[in-house]
């Protein structure tokens, strides 16, 4: 049977694509990051400690990572235009449940409600990896950097406005907002379409492994003959490829990695602002430290594409030295008296976190062309980050209610960033070590 043949844009379309997950990013990470901006209000309209506070802030994040491998497979249930499918959906759960929450009286409530948008995100985070990787086989690193720095964007914009949203409509008006802006996800998946080549079934279960491996039929090809419960549980089987944890031990190690990761992630992203407030400094300028990160994780985001996909750094060496940095800007942070300090150390914080999230989906395709399937492991990546955020929260808002400040939880955070480096660094030398011929490649190339 011939194949289609694509129309003469399709060769563009892939930006297009590109600037879709651009403003799908730029939309969950701002409005994860304007929950510091908000967290200070729910302690106290909503009679909360900073760890309940600081939990439910999180469980937005943990839920978002927690459900994107499962929805990645339900996904790719649907074929090449599944991604489509369940981002539009996720946005209007997200942009729905984050209204709801500005109803919140208590923590519980509060929790409950930006758990629910979390799960709309999570329909979204991994998902919106899969229509980039069709249109971008060679400079994925590129388009994943560029495509990722809309949520340092995000982080930038969102939470200055946020602060002003509260100054005119309260907390719970500014909340409503930030929801509704949210359905700009929901057009950003629209524009999501698969390339003609994709269209094809055999294509995209070579591309995203649904194949058997024997070339004949393909999981995908043997839905329409399996119930639902039977083809769902598969999926399941086939695409969250459980094996690679016993194939791969780099696998195992890179989850806890990880897991590290999500931990410092959470608690910076929640608690910059709070941390700028409990110092005497005005809200405004608090929310503008926010920014401040945004821009330098924008910049994060961005330059760590050309460093790898001109082989000026490997991955892993780039990751490695990445969580150095971010760990001196945050065991630094009992120094910072004055507004300048603060502000150089949230834009390095700030572009260590949006380097470390782009290469954190770059070696997580990498560690799959070893393995199976590179979207599943780009959702256990994701999984592994989500446990971590779930205790980061809770446990940088425990250090504020035990010692009322916040440099000890952010020195919690710097301590256990010194371990990813750590890590990596072994990791490398034992690879070195056993592939001597690898050395240039896995090191600095």
């Amino acid at each position: 049977m011939p194949t289609e043949k694509p129309p003469p844009w399709e060769s563009y379309w892939g930006w297009v694509v590109v600037l879709a997950r651009f403003t799908a990013l730029f939309m969950l990470v701002g409005t994860y990051k304007c929950f510091g901006v908000l967290l200070d209000y729910y302690i106290e309209d909503l009679d909360a400690t900073a760890a309940e506070a600081g939990g439910a802030s999180v469980l937005f994040i943990a839920t978002v990572y927690f459900t994107s491998p499962f929805f990645g497979v339900l996904a790719d249930m649907h074929g090449p235009n599944g991604a489509r499918i369940w981002i539009m959906v996720g946005g209007v759960l997200a942009s729905t449940a984050l209204c709801l929450s500005s109803i919140s009286t208590n923590w519980y409530q509060l929790a409950f409600f930006l758990g629910l948008a979390g799960v709309g995100y999570g329909m979204v985070q991994v998902v919106t990896v899969a229509p980039l990787l069709m249109y971008f086989t060679d400079k994925f690193g590129l388009a994943n950097g560029l495509s990722a720095a809309g949520a340092a964007l995000g982080m930038t914009v969102l939470p200055p406005l946020t602060e002003y949203w509260i100054e005119q409509y309260s907390w719970r008006g500014a909340t409503i907002i930030l929801g509704v802006i949210n359905l700009h996800t929901t057009v950003a998946g629209a524009l999501m379409r698969p390339p003609t080549s994709c269209k094809d079934k055999k294509m995209y279960s070579l591309l995203f492994g649904t194949d058997d491996g024997n070339n004949h039929v393909s999981v995908y090809e043997l839905n329409k003959y399996l119930k639902p419960l039977k083809r769902f549980l598969l999926m399941m089987r086939e695409h969250l490829s459980l094996g690679i944890f016993l194939n791969n031990p780099r696998f195992m190690l890179y989850q806890f990695i990880f897991l590290l990761a999500g931990l410092q992630v959470a608690g910076w992203h929640v608690f910059l602002v709070p941390n700028a407030l409990s110092q005497g400094i005005h809200s405004i300028d608090a929310a503008f430290l926010a920014s401040i990160g945004g821009l330098g994780n924008f910049i994060g985001r961005g330059f760590n594409g050309p460093l790898l996909d001109y082989h000026i750094f490997s991955d892993s060496m780039l990751y490695a030295l990445d969580h150095i940095i971010c760990a001196i800007a945050l065991l630094f942070d009992p120094l910072a008296k004055e507004y300048a300090t603060m502000a150089i150390l949230a834009f390095w914080a700030g572009l260590t976190v949006g380097c470390s999230y782009a290469l954190c989906v770059v070696i997580a395709k990498n560690l799959a062309e070893e393995g199976k399937y590179i979207m599943a492991s780009v959702g256990w990546a994701h999984f592994s980050m989500g446990f971590g955020a779930l205790f980061g929260g809770p446990l940088v808002g425990m250090t504020y209610d035990k010692t009322g400040n916040y440099h000890y939880g952010f020195l919690m955070m710097g301590g256990f960033e010194l371990l990813l480096p750590t890590l990596t660094f072994i990791e490398l030398m034992h690879r070195q070590h056993k592939h001597p011929e690898l050395k240039n490649k896995y090191l600095i190339m």
